[in-house]
């Protein structure tokens, strides 16, 4: 049982800068500093615990860029066990004798989550201890999705916490609770994410230091935000105190369930497939991008336990209008082949599940399919809504480079297929709407947003201002393209890196 320390007196008979040992502190109302846990608090602040420090996540950057920060890999690896189960079932609570876990269910029943994995020894089929492996991983995979869109919806609850610890001379945030959250606060790289962070290492010295009476204020004002109680109560452990307040409750669990399966049934059973744009006259480009994707996540499957029995192969398709039978537009003012059949993957996908539609010309450095998690099931897309750039007066093969609004945004899109917005993009719709009509959106108002963070526009970002995407997207040409002078095109290391790769393999 939790040993509770009641009296100032005890505190200091039982507690110094070295106790390890978890006790409870006891709790307050806000705003009474009459209260046996307010002096023990105080005192705790002013003699014992470290520094702690209240920022955004932003002030920290530039550790980060100079890579002193051992960061969580974003959510690369939780990724994977989503995607791998997301399309044959969807999470739930499961109650065993001992303790409540994470079980798997298909159309309201259980199921059996190892019967989903393809390189299972037979003995582990049905195995309770690798299904609830199996079945934990994937509900934190899952429960990324959901707290990506809240975050988006209704803001960060609760600020990042954790303290400070060094590896190997980096510094690193021990985030509690931490299993998702901390790869979620990462991924997104919101640089007005509040951390709340006790300095055990005094890495982060150069911030100012709160008292309890300053912290004591800030949770006031998130409670009150919340309309939560302004009560708190205070857990100290490994050294450093952890804040317990209505905004951790775990009645969350059900929204992330119900999500799951929401998220799970647009799947109608099938895994993300992935089209890239295919062009005659680009001298196998598609397949260096190809090559990209799954290097790419191959590398981001997980390592832990049971990590062999979630890799995925991802689903890739050629979009080749040669292919195509139902496609017959004129092929007049295009600059690729697959200008406008892009719009035409819901279709292809006989409108069900999920659907990537990226140009050939994007190659890869991280696994993409984190990018997932920003398409909000109620919606038809998802994109990159770039802003509006100066572009260069010729494209790559000498045409005149057209401007117009939303340029860019149709280089990648998640397609919700089975939306009713993607079922306007029907055969007849793609083959005589307008260029304006289709890149510009004007079928769907219903776009979520990818953060512009995840691509380098080659010849228009500034290396200093994006310095970490997972792709490059080379909208001014490169060496496949025959005669071009690319002498001024930038990164092009990354494409030589695939492109070895993929004609070693061919």
């Amino acid at each position: 049982m939790l040993d509770k320390i009641k009296t100032l007196e005890e505190a200091k008979s039982l507690i110094t800068k070295e106790t390890m040992e978890t006790f409870h502190l006891g709790s307050l109302n806000i705003g009474e500093t009459h209260d046996p846990s307010y002096e023990i608090m105080k005192w705790a602040f002013e003699e014992i615990l470290p520094p702690l420090k209240i920022f955004n996540w932003g002030e920290i950057e530039q550790t980060r860029r100079d890579k002193k920060f051992m960061g969580f890999n974003g959510l690369q690896n939780k990724s994977v066990p989503y995607h791998a189960f997301l399309n044959h079932g969807y999470s739930s609570l499961v109650m065993t004798d001992h303790h409540a876990g994470f079980g798997f269910q298909k159309n309201g029943e259980d199921a059996d989550i190892t019967s989903s994995v393809m390189n299972l020894r037979p003995s582990q089929k049905g195995d309770p201890v690798t299904k609830e492996l199996l079945g934990s991983n994937y509900y934190h995979g899952a429960k990324a999705h959901w707290l990506i869109q809240s975050i988006k919806e209704e803001g960060l609850w609760a600020p990042i916490q954790g303290y400070t610890q060094e590896i190997n001379g980096l510094l690193q945030f021990v985030i509690h609770p931490g299993s998702v959250r901390s790869c979620v606060f990462e991924e997104m790289e919101n640089e007005d994410m509040e951390c709340m962070i006790w300095d055990k290492t005094g890495a982060l010295e150069h911030l100012p230091s709160a008292s309890f009476d300053n912290v004591l204020e800030y949770w006031g004002y998130k409670l009150d935000q919340r309309g939560k109680h302004k009560n708190i109560s205070f857990l100290l452990c490994r050294g450093v105190i952890e804040w317990q307040t209505d905004l951790a409750e775990l009645g969350f669990r059900d929204e992330v369930f119900k999500f799951n399966r929401k998220v799970h049934e647009l799947t109608a059973g099938k895994p993300l497939s992935i089209y890239i744009g295919y062009d005659s006259t680009m001298n196998d480009l598609e397949g260096v991008c190809e090559k990209s994707i799954r290097e790419t996540i191959k590398n981001s499957h997980f390592t832990g336990s049971g990590g062999e029995y979630q890799k995925i192969h991802p689903v890739i398709k050629m979009l080749d209008i040669s292919k195509l039978p139902d496609y017959n537009r004129e092929y007049a003012n295009q600059s690729t082949e697959f200008t406008y059949s892009r719009f035409l993957i819901p279709y292809l996908e006989n409108y069900e599940g999920f659907s990537l539609f990226i140009d050939n010309d994007f190659i890869f450095k991280k696994s993409l399919l984190p990018m997932f998690y920003y398409l909000n099931p109620n919606d038809a897309v998802a994109c990159i809504k770039y802003p509006h750039y100066e572009h260069d007066a010729t494209k790559f093969d000498g045409e005149v480079n057209i401007d117009y609004p939303c340029k860019l945004w149709s280089s990648m899109m998640f397609f919700n297929n089975s939306h009713e917005d993607c079922k306007k993009l029907t055969p007849e719709v793609v083959n005589t709407w307008t260029g304006k009509q289709l890149h510009q959106f004007e079928w769907t108002d219903k776009i979520s947003e990818i953060p512009q963070k995840y691509i380098f526009v080659e010849g228009y970002d500034n290396p200093e201002d994006k310095w970490d995407y997972t792709g490059i997207h080379y909208t001014r040409g490169g060496p496949w393209i025959d005669g071009m002078d690319f002498s001024s095109i930038n990164n092009l290391e990354v494409y030589h890196k695939y492109k070895n790769l993929y004609d070693s393999t061919k």
